[in-house]
């Protein structure tokens, strides 16, 4: 089991990741699963994001 701190800091990571569009979350029952959006996805290829609009 995780320290509150280590899951309050963590949620603080997914929320900056998810509010900078590179992660979305999904609540399952209890569970939080996230997952990459396409420019996170490039991002970590290291390709170029596609264009907005």
């Amino acid at each position: 089991m995780c320290a509150p701190r280590a899951l309050a800091a963590a949620s603080q990571h997914a929320t900056a990741l998810r509010n900078a569009g590179l992660v979305r979350t999904t609540r399952i029952g209890i569970a939080v699963l996230h997952s990459l959006t396409p420019l996170g996805r490039a991002l970590l290829a290291g390709e170029p994001p596609a264009p907005l609009g």
